[in-house]
This record gives structure tokens, sequence and C-alpha cells, in this order.
């Protein structure tokens, strides 16, 4: 069965206690839980920024892409992931980067399908994207935090989940237990290749986020899974689409008028998932 999680104080690593909306903890730091329901955790002197992550616009346009389920196969691949390990849906979960929650609220969905005890824990750096996860009522625990100072304790995990997200392996070792693992999403060589040829007269290659724990001895690469096919983006949802990536903000006008006027877009989406365990 997963063991209880709890937050740790980002002032003095003590641990918070929640009573009422307020976490506290015992050298009185005290941190409030806002109505949305998560808890900010980023101290203000650790902000590189006035508002870290990415922005708002990028945030929403990709909650309502990823709500209209163009990524639903990588997301019933992580799924299947998890439901396929031993402890099923029965285990501690943590989403670094976890965005607004789409898939945090995928497991959340599975897990109750299941009737199984899954506990939810979820971070990002970016206010607005807790926020709105926040909103999506998973029965989580959520903080906007950063992926290199996880405010969690030791071995508190049985999964991290990382969709394109950076991590920080020692922070990963630190909070997994041992022969536990870690899924890492990122997008492989042919990913929005015909979105990109509209911008770039040559395509570089999309690299993924794994290098990290590629030499890290704490970490065995245990699976890679390979999901590559193509989607048909309404036209409706293609600035979505577009505004979610940074492309939208790296191109001219022109461009984007031009790939807003098509009346659809056939593009391939394409994902290597990297499963690794902590040894």
């Amino acid at each position: 069965m997963p063991n209880h999680i709890s937050f740790k104080c980002p002032s003095c690593d003590k641990e918070l206690i929640k009573k009422d909306k307020t976490y506290r903890c015992e050298n009185n730091h005290t941190y409030d839980e806002a109505k949305e329901g998560y808890v900010n955790l980023l101290l203000a002197q650790h902000k590189k920024s006035k508002n870290p992550g990415d922005n708002d616009e990028m945030i929403k346009s990709r909650q309502a892409f990823l709500n209209k389920r163009y990524y639903s196969s990588l997301s019933s691949a992580i799924v299947n992931i998890v439901s396929s390990s031993k402890n099923s849906f029965n285990q501690n979960i943590l989403d670094v980067g976890c965005g607004e929650g789409y898939y945090m609220n995928e497991l959340r969905t599975a897990s109750k399908e299941k009737k199984e005890d899954l506990t939810l824990c979820g971070i990002d750096i970016s206010k607005t994207a807790v926020k709105l996860a926040g909103k999506r009522k998973m029965n989580a625990l959520i903080a906007v935090a950063s992926s290199y100072d996880l405010p969690f304790f030791d071995n508190s995990f049985d999964t991290v989940i990382s969709v394109f997200s950076p991590v920080s392996a020692n922070e990963i070792e630190r909070l997994l237990k041992s022969e536990s693992c870690i899924i890492m999403v990122g997008p492989a060589e042919e990913h929005l290749k015909d979105l990109t040829t509209h911008i770039y007269d040559e395509v570089i290659p999309h690299k993924g986020n794994y290098s990290v724990l590629e030499n890290e001895k704490a970490f065995e690469l245990k699976e890679q899974i390979e999901i590559k096919e193509e989607i048909t983006v309404k036209q409706e949802d293609i600035l979505d689409l577009l505004r979610m990536t940074p492309y939208y903000w790296q191109t001219t006008v022109e461009i984007k008028k031009k790939i807003l006027a098509l009346s659809e877009l056939k593009t391939t989406i394409h994902f290597y998932i990297q499963v690794y365990k902590r040894v």
C-alpha cells in the first residue's frame, strides 16, 4: 500500500502539517493553500524571474489542445505502464513538471475505474499551470515548486513521471524507493514535423530529455517505447497547437497567418518513453 506523503518545508526541511487551509512546520513557517487546492512552495529568493515557467498563453493552449485528446496514445501508454506494474495503481506517483495536470488526471481516472488507492502528487514551477491543475479536483497534492528542489521526503515515491520536463537525477534518486522507476517522456525525431516544415527551411530533429539519466549509476534503463502516428488537427485547434510550442514565439506574423489559414493540419506525433529503474 502507498505510504503517507507529506510536503517538506522549503525553508527548513521539516514536515508541513496541514490544518484547515494552512500548511505549517514546527518552526512556524506557514504556507496557505489556494482556493484551487494547491500550495506555493517556491520561495521568492529561488525564483529566476517574476513568473517562471511557460507563459500563460502556452499553458492555456496546451490544456485546450490536450483536452481534445490529440495525445491520447501517449497518455494511454503512460497509464498502461503504471497499471502493469506490480502494484498497479496502489502506489505513490509524482508528476514532475505536471503542467495543467492532463496526465495526472488520466492516471486518476484510470485508478478510479479499477478502485485502487493511488496517491497522486504534482509540481510545476509555473503558478498558472499549477492553478489549472488544482481546478481539475483530482484529489492530489499539488504545489508550485522547482524540479531541482522537490518539496518531499526521501524514498517517498514508487513512480516519478516527467513528460517533456527537465529533472534532477539527484533529486529523483533521493525521492524514489529502491527498485522503483521514473517514466521519462520526450519528443522523438519526427515529432510535429509537418508543422515545423511550414516554419523552418531545415528542421533540426528533436532531442529528448533523457541525457541527464543516461550515465547515472543509480538508474538502469528498463524499457523504451516508441509512439508514432499521424493526427489530423482541426482548423479551430491549430492555434492552440502552435501556441503551446516554442514555434509560435519564434516565427513571423506572415508564417503564423499561413499556418492558421489551413483548413486542417495533418502531422506526425512522435514520442519516446524511457522507463528507468532506480537500482
